[in-house]
């Protein structure tokens, strides 16, 4: 009723526009033009969705930047081959390392894995993570478009993949869209793993061998070596033990450590963390101590093999470590910590 109320009085105006003069004619149509578009926009914003709006605006990006020379995929998602890959192709659930950096439509980055883009982009920091990261096929931990494009490429391709909004849901039932907006993907598949619990323990192995003397692993996937003994008996659970650690990826990345030298070595330093021994309640593998408190399984399970004063490395799989669960450094990383247990 407003709308139309306003568009009567509108024509109304442009009868009284005609026995002004030139100026004051000019002036008013302006304003009667303004509230037109106003109006005309407002129109629109009621009948048409973000989705339609966005897919319009992706459709004049692919006209204009790619000269409607790429067709979408079924899920509006498309793709632009930049290598061609030659290795291993994907299955339903495989595991893929990737480089990857993600971009909106207009080139600005948003993120990126690769250090050297980092450092040009001015956004490098020592204490993140640069390296492949761990993607899995077939588990409901990729939005959809992504799946679904990575799926058609091979180990060593190197493509864009544009994602609209209503493709980066979850393939689970009432997911979340992970972006507001269309977002390009610029991937790199690095590595596609058909039997990833086997990669790792060759990972660990290859590790011991190169950095260890081949030293064997005391359980599936995990290993320990004692630098210094230390004294009294094995620690145990229930015991209240201080430590200094340092903990490590196996290609070597520092991701974390309580030793204040060490941060700053490594120039990880965190003016906001206060650095120092800490104190923990021994526990048993896969529980916690009294208080609630816990370490990772391969830590605890070291812990319970060292005595006060004693030094130690390990190194361990992912199910020793975080498992799935995404840390700053990605998941199912393989592990490698140096611990120092301090007298009692």
């Amino acid at each position: 009723m407003f709308l139309r109320r306003l568009t009567l009085n509108i024509n109304r105006y442009q009868e009284i526009i005609l026995r002004m003069n030139t100026r004051h004619r000019l002036n008013f149509a302006l304003i009667i033009t303004t509230i037109a578009l106003f109006l005309s926009s407002c129109a629109k914003e009621v009948v048409e969705s973000s989705d339609s709006i966005e897919k319009r605006i992706l459709e004049s990006y692919i006209s204009v930047v790619h000269k409607d020379s790429i067709q979408p995929l079924p899920s509006g998602v498309y793709i632009i081959n930049t290598k061609k890959g030659t290795g291993t192709s994907f299955k339903e659930n495989s595991a893929v390392f990737v480089r990857y950096s993600t971009l909106d439509l207009k080139g600005n980055y948003l993120s990126t894995t690769n250090e050297a883009l980092a450092k040009q982009l001015g956004s490098f920091s020592y204490a993140n993570y640069y390296g492949p990261i761990l993607l899995e096929l077939g588990n409901f931990t990729l939005i959809k478009g992504l799946e679904e494009a990575l799926l058609t490429l091979k180990e060593g391709a190197r493509a864009k993949i544009i994602i609209p909004s209503w493709a980066s849901e979850f393939n689970y039932l009432n997911s979340d869209r992970y972006h507001a907006t269309t977002t390009i993907y610029d991937v790199e598949v690095v590595k596609v793993i058909d039997d990833y619990p086997q990669y790792e323990l060759d990972t660990l192995q290859r590790f011991s061998n190169i950095h260890y003397d081949g030293l064997d692993s005391l359980v599936k996937g995990y290993y320990y070596k004692s630098l210094v003994e230390g004294t009294g008996d094995s620690l145990k659970a229930g015991l209240t033990a201080r430590y200094n650690y340092v903990g490590r990826l196996t290609n070597g990345f520092v991701f974390d450590t309580n030793i204040e030298d060490t941060a700053r070595k490594y120039k990880i330093y965190n003016s906001t963390k206060t650095y120092g021994p800490l104190t923990q309640e021994i526990h048993e593998v896969g529980e916690s101590s009294t208080s609630g408190s816990s370490v990772v399984d391969g830590f605890a399970k070291t812990l319970l093999k060292m005595r006060y004063g004693g030094k130690a490395v390990t190194f361990f799989g992912s199910e020793w470590g975080y498992a799935t669960e995404t840390q700053s450094f990605g998941k199912r990383q393989q592990l490698h910590f140096y611990i120092e247990v301090l007298p009692e």
